[in-house]
């Protein structure tokens, strides 16, 4: 419907700016008359007809070809200003003139159909490689933790009595961080096409910004066993006018792709601190880095670095940036000084935090 519309605008657009472009052309022979020939002339609204047939649909360039043809007539062929004609070699020349413009309109809307399915091919082919990869990377990530589930559950159904509490407890806790591995891809892919199709909304509140990520560290609780966490949020940190949902689904996801690309047992840190561009949290963790040169291609969608074995659709890392910059604020990634990644959010302070409305008073209250 948009493109209809889009056309339909175009060919509008066509006919005034063809009856301008005829004039102009009109106008610049006129002024050229003491220099130039008659062929000359015939150029110049040839040059103004080609324009026309490149950049309109084909009504404008006959349209064109036409006022040309009678223009070039009345004011350059005499008898001037009228449309008799004295000399027959001057119809062959309003003909091939005619003609020409025909050609070139042709000629033009050869090109920009062709440029539109060229246009359209290429299109085609990277939504077809999206898909591929897409049903690539997912597949894989659906697969592993279903066939983790399905398997604890049925050992659990069918040698349940057999088992011991600790078996038992294992295979619990098994199903619980696949389905909870689940459930965060899932969230991935969904987050990924509202930021794609523009339907995520930012539902703003004022919050303490250590709220948001305890709840995240507290969700990625087991995932984290084994490794020294450290935190530095100073008190005197303002609150923030965020989503909390939103912005710590990006906590979540910068700690986790931490905990895939650093070795079992290294140590992640988390430091906030006011600048004088708004809040600043930094994710930082003793890994193997990101090699110079890929900053920016870390936070493209699928990509999931250069590191073999390594599991995830490599969205997680563009959601968070796409969360971010919804909130007017940016996620970068550079090295660590003594190795490692560090992960930059900041976040914009908007404004002072609007005062709750008074409380009514006890006069208030009793008024009838």
């Amino acid at each position: 419907m948009d493109t209809q519309s889009e056309a339909r605008e175009r060919r509008r657009a066509g006919y005034p700016q063809a009856v301008a472009l005829v004039a102009a052309a009109t106008a610049l022979a006129a002024l050229g008359r003491p220099f130039l020939a008659l062929p000359d002339v015939v150029m110049v609204y040839l040059l103004a007809i080609m324009v026309v047939a490149v950049r309109y649909e084909r009504g404008a360039s006959v349209l064109a070809s036409a006022l040309s043809v009678a223009a070039y007539d009345l004011f350059f062929i005499p008898p001037y200003f009228t449309f008799a004609v004295h000399d027959a070699h001057n119809v062959l020349s309003f003909v091939m003139m005619f003609v020409v413009g025909q050609l070139l309109s042709a000629l033009a809307l050869r090109l920009r159909r062709g440029e539109r399915e060229a246009r359209a091919a290429a299109l085609h082919a990277r939504t077809e490689q999206m898909r591929s990869t897409l049903l690539s990377a997912v597949s894989h990530d659906l697969r592993t933790p279903l066939a983790a589930i399905t398997g604890a559950a049925t050992t659990l159904r069918e040698d349940g009595p057999g088992l011991s509490a600790s078996q038992r407890e294992d295979m619990v806790d098994t199903i619980c961080e696949e389905a909870e591995r689940l459930e965060r891809l899932v969230s991935n892919l969904l987050d990924m096409t509202r930021l794609e199709s523009g339907a995520m909304t930012v539902k703003r509140e004022w919050v303490p910004l250590e709220e948001v990520v305890g709840s995240a560290l507290t969700r990625l609780e087991r995932r984290l066993h084994g490794r020294a966490v450290t935190t530095a949020l100073p008190e005197a940190l303002p609150l923030v006018s965020i989503d909390p949902v939103l912005l710590e689904q990006v906590f979540v996801n910068l700690i986790e792709n931490a905990t895939k690309y650093t070795p079992p047992g290294s140590p992640l840190e988390l430091r906030a601190r006011c600048t004088t561009d708004g809040v600043e949290l930094l994710v930082a963790d003793r890994g193997p880095g990101v090699p110079p040169g890929l900053e920016e291609r870390v936070f493209e969608r699928f990509y999931r670095g250069i590191h073999v074995g390594v599991g995830g659709a490599g969205l997680g890392l563009p959601i968070s940036r796409g969360i971010v910059e919804a909130h007017g604020g940016t996620l970068t990634v550079r090295a660590r000084e003594g190795g490692g990644a560090e992960f930059r959010v900041l976040l914009p302070l908007p404004g002072p935090m609007p005062a709750p409305p008074p409380e009514p008073s006890l006069a208030d209250a009793e008024a009838p």
